[in-house]
């Protein structure tokens, strides 16, 4: 699943088992997980492994593309855009 962030803007999930890791096409974007005291800056072609059960909270720093990569069997997904600026319906 691809994502274009814009500057400022999050995306944040939970880990479940079809979720294996995150990958920054383009762009940088900051990334940190529920399981991990280190944030991790990631820039084009950088890749971070998650784990199931990692709630994991990634900010463009810039223009950001990023794919999540999902595992061959797919379970439940559920992913949360925060758009800075807007008001949530």
């Amino acid at each position: 699943m691809k994502y274009l962030l814009c500057k400022g803007e999050l995306l944040a999930f939970k880990a479940g088992a079809a979720i294996e890791a995150v990958t920054v096409n383009s762009g940088e974007a900051w990334v940190t997980n529920s399981e991990d005291t280190r944030d991790y800056c990631l820039q084009q072609g950088d890749r971070l492994t998650v784990r199931k059960g990692q709630r994991v909270v990634v900010e463009a720093l810039q223009q950001t593309e990023l794919t999540v990569i999902l595992r061959k069997s797919r379970g439940d997904i559920r992913i949360t855009l925060a758009c800075p600026g807007q008001a949530s319906a």
